[in-house]
């Protein structure tokens, strides 16, 4: 049976009244673990973000060409390359902030501590990432 995943960030010590909605996750099984949890929404993210760099690249129309004096008065930038993500490199990273506690994983208020800890949700829970800062000196 399909799970339908609340996800929502959230930074430790701040107020819950200032929890971003951070989408919706659909898996195919009600029993996953961390590493598979991390591993989907980066993939979602990494979709995202490629569709919004493909949406704002270029604003102009391949059918209005500048003339000579616009493209005199605004001479187009040279255009960055658009960057690439690689979602494997994305999520190993990802994995390894996890690891490191960078983030806190908790699904419907229960905190899972390895990448491999299974975890069961209903059809439609919450999946907090807690993005953690770390303290100075310590």
């Amino acid at each position: 049976m399909a799970a339908l995943l609340k996800l929502v960030d959230e930074d430790f010590g701040r107020p819950l009244e200032e929890r971003r909605p951070a989408g919706e996750l659909r898996l195919a099984s009600q029993r996953t673990s961390a590493r598979a949890i991390i591993a989907a929404r980066v993939a979602q993210e990494v979709v995202l973000i490629a569709e919004r760099s493909q949406q704002s690249s270029g604003t102009r129309s391949f059918l209005i060409a500048a003339g000579p004096e616009e493209q005199a008065l605004n001479p187009q930038a040279p255009r960055r390359p658009v960057r690439r993500l690689d979602a494997a490199a994305e999520t190993e990273r990802a994995c390894a902030a996890f690891a490191k506690r960078r983030f806190i994983l908790l699904v419907d208020d229960v905190q899972l501590d390895g990448l491999d800890d299974e975890v069961g949700f209903g059809e439609a829970s919450e999946v907090i990432f807690l993005h953690l800062s770390p303290l100075k000196g310590g």
